[in-house]
């Protein structure tokens, strides 16, 4: 609307009192910004009297901290692997800079056809144009700003200025209708074309490229511009209403996109198309007669209807837009926000940055995962139950697919949906994680072989009450711990079995009892080695219920514990980025230009091939004929893995691999824990208890199955190290002079179990070991026992009453001396001694001398009252 105007004098052609009034502040105005108006309209600048001049100068020697400093926020763009599928869009203002040789010339010319004619003519600031828009402001109803594209890019930057700055006042200012902010800008207009004409000159040639000060500026404009109510620059537009690039628009398509900025919300094709149409075919008109298309042109464009050539593209924005991955991509951004690769600016970088993330997703694997899946188990099945997937490239940690059978909705408001990530841990998006139950057994057994021990080594599957407090467990105290009977499935007891079976039948009672003869510390270690962590971020506990899986984990940190063993035992840290480039392509950095490099490959040896390959060989035996079976895959492909199902079978696994692929399926409910009994899933139902056999694991057989179709069927190490298989014999510790409580510990801690007797001692404090057997440094297979003898000076009772039918040649079990039988018989013999005459009738000379002595390498003689041998071979001192 005019200044003051009435819409009588209007019809009159008579300037009314406000009229004449406007009219004077309008003059009052130009009389003080008459020298750069000047300056404007001729080169070089010229020099005018008092504060205008003043300002002007000003001007020339802030602009570059004023302009040159905004850098304007661009689209981020998530890729898969072939860094072309596009996975999801971030921006603040969707905007992509291009150069001006990729903006089609329709865009151009249409551009300063309709906002600023002149624009190749003036110097920034067009003095024409602003008296033509004050006389029209005074004589019409119109409104007319007279800001040229310079102008524009001016008010434009100074506004993203003071966004990027969170300054609420300089966004004020920045956007305030008033002559003071039309002169800093016309000021700031001039000096910027000044300064790019300096440095670029002003002959602009036919090449596509800038090559002069008017083409930087027109560059500027239209990346800088709005053409939409989030769409900035006229390559985000063309994609949005055209779906194509800023170089391949056509005039009709340039004058829709436009005509939009003048005003983005009103003009936007998609949320106002009768608007828009009327805006494109003014933009239209201003062409032809500019002459930039002809009169035929123009007909045939303002007779065609938006409908006819529109073909709207909406941004992937956020990871909601992605149907395949959603979960994946918000688990990028978890990383980009939060690792320290990113160095606290990772969020800014995202939605500002301008990059291109290549990640490592295998969008052939994403489908097959997502596909097999809600075959196992629909989005929407009424039980509340879900499913999650991870598979990692067994050779690099490699995260190749992340997919659950729910919808993701940041809000978590839509029907089966949610936004929590059941693959990941909670600080990156997923929840407290689910109990891995037998899952967790191979770490056990990683723990158990390196040690020295054995896959055919015998350990008891008897149900068994253990005291917390006496549990292994060097770097910790567990007194007070009370007691633990854990039992097997349906709560049946076992019998002695090998460490083999126990693995394939997944028999907790065994493995409880072969974690058990381990430290407990190295069974936490073992587990921190190969990649296990708790979803919830705390520390893991010591606690002897960590054998039966009992402490919450994610998939994606099972996924990384099994790949250890797939790539015998060279540990690889999940990663989910290649690479990213800025709008540039080249390395991004942060506020301070420091390189942002994402988390790379990371693999280091944390076991040896010797004992990943016999964990390994186990494994496969869980498959071949154990609880797995249903795992098995096609064509005789190896396979090795592990089922897991926790306590009152809430949560059901099945994680394993092949040389090439490691895949973890888990199946339960995300929300609350629920009894694995009874249910109906996907439309069967399953009476009594389900496990990991159930489900798990042929979801994971047919996931794989299809990912590694017409890939070569590669074998494992099979053959596991005969130290693996049947164990190493290591040194027997020296537990003599030992309190018993020490000598259990230190039997135990070597890999031992013990036994105990007592002897009579002199030598030795009463309560303290006095011998032991095999004897101290001696070799012996882990798991062997280890007999000690407990010091007392109680005489025994055959020292007084030689029980009847004893053989008198032999000495007893609990005999402490090196020669039998001892002095002390001679004169004062026990009562029912056999006499001389007795002995040599029963005894021959030979065997009365092989009798004399029950050892024959010991380290150290005793005397006859007690002493310091070493018992090697006794009744109770036999190996199991």
């Amino acid at each position: 609307m005019g200044v003051f105007v009435s819409e009588r004098a209007r019809r009159d052609g008579r300037a009314t009192f406000p009229q004449l009034i406007g009219g004077l502040i309008a003059f009052v105005v130009l009389s003080v910004v008459a020298g750069v108006l000047l300056a404007g309209l001729a080169l070089p600048v010229v020099t005018v009297a008092g504060n205008t001049a003043q300002g002007a100068s000003d001007l020339f020697e802030e602009l570059p901290d004023e302009l040159d400093s905004v850098t304007l926020p661009q689209q981020s763009n998530i890729y898969a692997r072939n860094g072309k599928t596009l996975i999801a869009t971030f921006y603040s203002q969707n905007r992509v800079v291009v150069p001006l040789e990729e903006i089609s010339p329709w865009l151009q010319e249409a551009v300063v056809a309709v906002e600023d004619n002149r624009f190749w003519k003036h110097n920034g600031v067009d003095g024409e144009g602003i008296l033509r828009a004050i006389s029209s402001n005074l004589t019409s109803d119109s409104t007319q700003g007279g800001s040229t594209l310079t102008q524009q890019v001016v008010k434009n930057t100074l506004l993203q200025k003071a966004i990027d700055s969170g300054d609420d006042d300089a966004i004020k200012e920045a956007t305030a209708t008033t002559y003071e902010r039309k002169i800093k800008e016309w000021r700031l207009a001039l000096a910027l074309e000044e300064k790019l004409n300096a440095a670029l000159g002003t002959d602009c040639t036919s090449a596509p490229e800038v090559d002069c000060g008017k083409e930087q500026i027109l560059e500027q404009y239209l990346n800088i511009a709005q053409f939409g109510t989030n769409t900035y620059g006229v390559e985000a537009a063309a994609q949005y209403y055209f779906s194509k690039s800023a170089a391949e628009v056509n005039a009709l398509e340039a004058a829709t996109i436009v005509g939009v900025t003048q005003n983005p919300s009103k003009y936007d094709p998609v949320r106002n198309p009768e608007a828009s149409l009327e805006r494109r075919n003014t933009v239209l008109k201003r062409m032809v007669d500019q002459d930039v298309i002809t009169q035929e042109q123009y007909e045939e464009y303002v007779a065609t209807p938006l409908e006819d050539y529109m073909n709207i593209s909406y941004p992937k924005f956020s990871c909601s837009a992605s149907a395949s991955a959603p979960f994946f991509c918000d688990y990028v951004t978890k990383i980009i926000k939060q690792d320290e690769a990113f160095h606290g600016e990772g969020t800014e970088l995202l939605y500002k940055g301008g990059l291109d993330i290549v990640t490592t997703l295998n969008l052939k694997y994403q489908k097959i995962a997502n596909e097999e899946l809600t075959n196992s188990l629909p989005i929407d099945d009424p039980s509340g139950w879900a499913m999650a997937l991870v598979s990692l490239d067994t050779s690099t940690g490699q995260i190749l697919a992340m997919s659950q059978t729910r919808e993701f909705d940041p809000t978590s408001e839509a029907p089966n949906s949610t936004s929590v990530n059941y693959s990941t841990d909670r600080d990156y998006g997923g929840s407290r994680g689910f109990s891995p139950g037998s899952t967790f057994k191979p770490i056990i057994l990683a723990t158990w072989l390196e040690s020295g021990r054995s896959l055919n080594q015998t350990v008891s599957a008897y149900i068994k009450e253990y005291d917390v407090s006496e549990w292994p467990a060097s770097c910790t105290d567990l007194t007070g711990g009370g007691t633990w009977k854990p039992t097997n499935v349906g709560g049946s007891g076992g019998t002695s079995m090998t460490v083999l079976q126990a693995t394939a039948n997944s028999v907790n009672t065994a493995y409880v009892a072969m974690s058990n003869q381990l430290d407990l510390c190295d069974v936490v270690e073992m587990a921190e080695r190969l990649g296990f962590q708790r979803a919830d971020g705390a520390e893991i506990e010591y606690v002897p219920s960590i054998t039966l899986g009992t402490q919450n984990a994610s998939p994606l940190t099972m996924a990384s514990v099994m790949q250890t063993f797939a790539n015998d035992g060279v540990h690889c840290e999940p990663y989910a980025i290649l690479k990213i480039t800025d709008s540039e392509g080249n390395t991004p950095t942060d506020s301070e230009g420091e390189a942002i490099i994402p988390p790379q490959e990371s693999c280091e040896r944390v076991i040896s091939e010797e004992i990943a390959v016999g964990v390994q060989y186990a494994m496969s035996k869980v498959v071949e004929y154990g609880s797995g079976t249903n795992a098995k895959l096609a064509n005789g492909r190896e396979v090795a893995g592990k089922t897991g199902t926790s306590q009152m079978n809430r949560h059901l696994w099945f994680v394993g691999y092949t040389p090439e692929l490691t895949t973890a399926v888990w199946l339960g409910n995300p929300d609350h824990d629920v009894d694995g009994k009874n249910l109906t899933l996907n439309g069967h139902y399953y009476s009594g208890w389900i496990y990991g056999n159930t489900i798990s694991a042929p979801t994971f057989a047919a996931y794989m199955d299809r990912a590694l179709e017409g890939k070569e069927n590669t074998d494992f190490i099979e053959t596991p190290s005969s130290d693996v298989m049947y164990g190493t014999p290591v040194s027997v510790p020296n537990v003599i002079g030992m309190t018993e409580a020490q000598a259990k510990y230190a039997i135990t801690k070597a890999g031992f179990k013990y036994s105990s007797s007592t002897v009579y001692s002199t030598s030795y404090s009463e309560g303290t070991v006095a011998a032991q057997s095999p004897s101290s440094y001696s070799k012996a297979l882990p798991g062997s026992t280890i007999t000690y003898y407990v010091a007392t000076s109680t005489l025994p009772d055959w020292w007084y009453n030689w029980p009847d039918g004893w053989d008198a040649t032999v000495a007893p079990d609990d005999y402490w001396g090196s020669t039998w039988p001892p002095a002390e018989f001679e004169t004062n013999p026990p009562n029912g001694w056999p006499t001389t005459d007795d002995s040599t009738d029963e005894a021959s000379p030979d065997a009365t001398a092989d009798s004399t002595t029950t050892e024959t390498t010991t380290e150290t003689t005793t005397t006859t009252n007690g002493g310091g041998k070493d018992k090697s071979s006794s009744k109770n001192g036999s190996s199991n």
